[in-house]
């Protein structure tokens, strides 16, 4: 695993640092403040969605298929239904952020670094910006996730101390594989603690378009 980690190529810090100080300079001259800043709004968003399914992804991969019969979506037996249907909508939740991270990976790259769009006229990031809000109204699968997440993070917590519940045996055996030091509960609020910032991400992004045409 340690192996694995180091070979993880590290993310630039800033869309800054990714372009160059040279790109950097011309891009600036070409395309103004406005679009560089909204680019790093962008690149912030990529990064922290990049690194956000990776952690979800660790829940899949630890606690779900696992669960599951082979190849299948059918939970084996033993699963508590409340916990299943919360992994479930999981599931959909990491699959919708692996498509909005891809597109924001694709956005932007050292060949391309304006939200790859290769026309100079075209505004990159407002192209960008239009299609994450394209993503807002499947947003919804949220919904019943976060309505049942207390419940299940309860009944989670319950189970784990429980020495005779097999389920809770599953869960406290995945957690000492973990990188980090968090319980599988604490790990399900994660979701719910991203999808609040996306108000303030989206706000600037649309603000910084409508920058660009005063």
């Amino acid at each position: 695993m340690d192996s694995e980690k180091s070979k993880k190529p590290s993310i630039p810090s800033s869309w800054r640092s990714m372009v160059g100080p040279d790109m950097y300079r011309s891009l600036l001259e070409g395309h103004g403040e406005i679009e560089v800043q909204r680019q790093e709004v962008i690149w912030e968003l990529r990064t922290e969605e990049t690194v956000f399914v990776e952690r979800l992804s660790s829940i899949v991969s630890l606690f779900i298929i696992p669960l599951r019969v082979h190849a299948t979506k059918t939970w084996i037996a033993g699963v508590p239904l409340e916990i299943a249907k919360v992994l479930d909508w999981l599931e959909d939740i990491v699959n919708l952020h692996t498509e909005i991270r891809d597109m924001l990976q694709s956005s932007q790259t050292p060949e391309c670094p304006l939200a790859g769009v290769p026309q100079a006229e075209d505004r990159g990031g407002a192209r960008v910006a239009f299609a994450l809000r394209s993503f807002v109204p499947r947003l919804e699968i949220y919904q019943p996730y976060l309505v049942k997440l207390s419940n299940v993070s309860e009944m989670l917590r319950r189970l784990v101390k429980d020495s005779e519940s097999d389920f809770g045996e599953f869960v406290r055996i995945q957690e000492k594989t973990l990188e980090r030091r968090v319980s599988f509960a604490n790990m399900l609020l994660e979701p719910a603690e991203r999808v609040a910032t996306y108000p303030d991400l989206f706000r600037v992004s649309v603000s910084l378009d409508y920058l660009s045409f005063d």
